[in-house]
């Protein structure tokens, strides 16, 4: 069971590196989508990577106890850290991009409400914080569900209504204010997702057939891609905007390629070769947080403003980051430790 246990984490770790990779990849394209195959690109990224997130943050939910101490113990264990994290590295990505880009301390001041407004209102270094704030109130729609609505067919009309509501009234307003706080609006598209987590993980290890089902996937995705392609469909996805023009798709697509996304990982992870991917898997946050700061630093190094240039500083400077770090802290701790000598 230990092992089991072991296995588990290590291929959910393998698909949250899949996602994060496709994130910065997505990112690093986007000045270069005045090209038909960047574009399609593009969009075929954000078809999955995003909602497969929050789907993988359905997998580890339990219901409450329905007492205020695990209601407090919820909110402190598992929404607090992230909250703090939005405003900390909000914080000081806004005082970093003064710095670099040269802003205005009007523009910096104003900023730090749009920091806490939140969602569409970001942008530049913090346009991927929209995703904290979603995920968050996500993680309290769901919990409310699961823990009290008993019955799951309710919870799946509850959810699929929500998904409905959100496909349809797109980009509301909020009290007069083209965005609304937070992006909230988008949680009515992200708690199907994270409840289809929720519900799907147990399945996912008694699934049989998976090379077969995986094949199948791959054929949709590639099908998808090439009509998107040729113009048959113009499918877009992109929850930060509330923006999708095919509710089906939308329901459909992202659930099948992230089950696709999964199965892959599990299948990647059995590759030794291949485990210096679980690197990204396991410090997902920094390099959500840090890499479009980091696009700016070709351009600060002279180098050549390309995609791939950009796409490497933003995937691997994190993670030298944290790797300096630790290993910075192994040698503070062994030299502060006290040290064993052998009696003679």
């Amino acid at each position: 069971m230990i092992s089991s246990a072991k296995q588990r984490i290590t291929w959910v770790d393998m698909a949250k590196a899949l996602g994060i990779i496709a994130v910065v990849v997505g990112h690093s394209i986007n000045s270069e989508r005045s090209g038909h195959l960047f574009d399609v690109t593009y969009d075929a990224l954000y078809w999955w990577h995003m909602p497969l997130f929050f789907i993988i943050g359905g997998f580890f939910l339990k219901p409450l106890a329905h007492d205020w101490k695990a209601v407090r113990h919820f909110l402190s264990r598992r929404c607090k850290p992230l909250i703090v994290s939005y405003f900390l590295m909000g914080s000081i990505l806004i005082l970093v991009s003064h710095f670099i880009r040269h802003q205005g301390w009007s523009y910096t001041g104003f900023y730090f409400f749009r920091l806490l407004y939140g969602g569409q209102t970001l942008n530049n270094y913090l346009s991927i914080f929209w995703f904290i704030t979603v995920y968050v109130l996500t993680l309290i729609v769901v919990i409310i569900l699961i823990s009290w609505v008993p019955s799951v067919l309710l919870q799946w009309v509850i959810s699929l209504s929500l998904f409905a509501i959100g496909t349809i009234h797109q980009q509301p307003s909020f009290l007069g204010h083209p965005y609304f706080p937070w992006d909230a609006q988008v949680v009515s598209i992200t708690t199907t997702y994270m409840l289809a987590g929720y519900y799907g993980f147990r399945l996912l290890t008694s699934i049989s057939h998976k090379y077969m089902i995986l094949l199948a996937i791959a054929a949709f995705y590639l099908l998808l891609i090439r009509d998107q392609f040729n113009g048959i469909i113009n499918f877009n996805l992109y929850l930060k905007s509330d923006n999708l023009n095919h509710t089906g798709l939308a329901l459909i697509a992202p659930l099948v390629l992230s089950l696709g996304v999964l199965l892959l990982s599990q299948k990647i992870c059995e590759i030794k070769f291949l485990q210096w991917l679980l690197l990204w898997g396991r410090h997902t946050m920094p390099v959500m947080f840090l890499h479009r700061a980091l696009f700016d630093m070709p351009g600060l190094l002279n180098l050549p403003d390309y995609w791939l240039i950009k796409c490497l500083f933003g995937l691997l400077v994190p993670i030298l980051a944290i790797l300096i770090w630790k290993r910075f802290k192994h040698l503070l701790t062994w030299h502060h430790s006290p040290k064993q000598y052998a009696n003679i």
